[in-house]
């Protein structure tokens, strides 16, 4: 049967999953997704996604694309494979696409946002890191400023990074505050393994008074994984939007957004 490559806009709670990729004898989103692929058309189909999301990681706009036998309307195809995910996982929406896309070297940039939840709660506990000291978030957002534009993040991410290249374009970041929730967003052009909870984690050492601006300018600068720079829990990370140009055409999954 002839094939034709589709791209996928995922959503997925991470909790239970040790990320996005696969990983042997460990439960990740991928391999949900391909169990589901397999399923539906008796085949086993590889995808390739567009972020490698860490081990408890959210995600509300993580896409991926796959090579699909085309007896199933595009309209169709997400709620087909939804009926065989686990319900901590969504396809949101399907399109038709080139078959030279691809969703992983294709992307523009990709923007994530990081929750802090300042106090008690119930209902954001899966969701936020929890902070019960007062954090100077003044100081936290002077740190913004230096790591915009392109910048070596060796010192903001894990030691077992596989890629070499650790320079990466930061177009965009903010602190947000709403009451007893504090909101970290960055968008870049791509990302190292654990970076964004280490630029989170070591900026509110910043807000908690432990390091400087000037600190944190100098762990950014050292360029050394042994710098000094704190990592955040995963539960508070959301993979927010995977940006192309030209925009994929989605067609929405169920109820139309």
């Amino acid at each position: 049967m002839p094939k034709k490559r589709f791209a996928f806009l995922l959503e997925y709670e991470g909790t239970n999953y040790c990320g996005f990729q696969l990983q042997p004898n460990q439960p990740t989103i991928q391999y949900e997704v391909e169990c589901a692929i397999k399923a539906l058309f008796q085949e086993d189909i590889r995808i390739i996604g567009s972020s490698r999301t860490d081990s408890g990681v959210h995600a509300k706009g993580q896409v991926f694309h796959a090579d699909l036998p085309d007896n199933i309307p595009c309209s169709n195809l997400g709620k087909a494979l939804n009926m065989h995910l686990p319900h901590d996982i969504r396809i949101k929406g399907v399109a038709l696409v080139d078959d030279k896309f691809n969703a992983r070297y294709q992307a523009v940039s990709r923007c994530y946002r990081y929750t802090i939840y300042k106090g008690i709660t119930a209902l954001y506990r899966h969701y936020s890191w929890l902070i019960y000291q007062p954090l100077n978030v003044s100081a936290m957002k002077e740190c913004l400023p230096k790591i915009l534009g392109f910048h070596n993040f060796t010192s903001f991410c894990l030691s077992q990074t596989e890629t070499e290249d650790k320079q990466c374009t930061v177009q965009r970041a903010t602190w947000e505050e709403i009451n007893e929730i504090l909101i970290f967003k960055i968008q870049a052009n791509h990302f190292l393994h654990a970076m964004v909870r280490s630029l989170v984690g070591t900026m509110v050492d910043v807000g908690r008074g432990r390091y400087s601006v000037q600190d944190f300018d100098m762990i950014l600068n050292k360029q050394n994984h042994g710098s000094g720079a704190v990592t955040a829990p995963a539960k508070g990370l959301i993979l927010e939007e995977v940006i192309y140009n030209p925009q994929i055409p989605w067609q929405w999954s169920g109820v139309c957004l």
